[in-house]
């Protein structure tokens, strides 16, 4: 509240009187203000409770959208791992068979069951000249 200086007594009431005047039309034009502002005041929380509810199914849809997505790429992964394990499985089954075939035994047992023949008098080619090696 503000204090006032009286100086002489018949400003004062002039002052007084104006003050008053000035206190009730600021009270009656902020209760008009108010008054003006209860049906903005509804339709600003009407929309404003729009806008969260809004928000609010707009966060819960985007979170099961999200948890949805990371299920599915979980379950991919998965899935890819499995079938990684299986080729490496079937990597390592491959270079097994490799190493047998490559056996002298399965070597020596194919050359009999094509009857191939083995060389006796084997004789080598010497040549003199350079060769050029591609």
């Amino acid at each position: 509240m503000a204090k006032i200086l009286i100086i002489n007594k018949h400003n004062s009431q002039n002052y007084h009187e104006r003050a008053s005047r000035k206190v009730q039309d600021d009270k009656a034009s902020f209760v008009g203000l108010i008054a003006s502002k209860k049906g903005s005041v509804k339709i600003g929380l009407a929309s404003m409770g729009f806008l969260v509810a809004f928000f609010v199914v707009f966060s819960c849809a985007y979170y099961l959208f999200q948890v949805n997505d990371l299920a599915v790429k979980g379950y991919d992964i998965r899935e890819l791992e499995n079938k990684i394990s299986e080729l490496e499985k079937e990597n390592k089954q491959m270079q097994i068979r490799e190493m047998e075939l490559r056996s002298m035994y399965v070597i020596e047992k194919s050359a009999q069951d094509f009857n191939l023949v083995s060389p006796v008098n084997v004789t080598y080619l010497e040549v003199n000249n350079t060769v050029a090696i591609r």
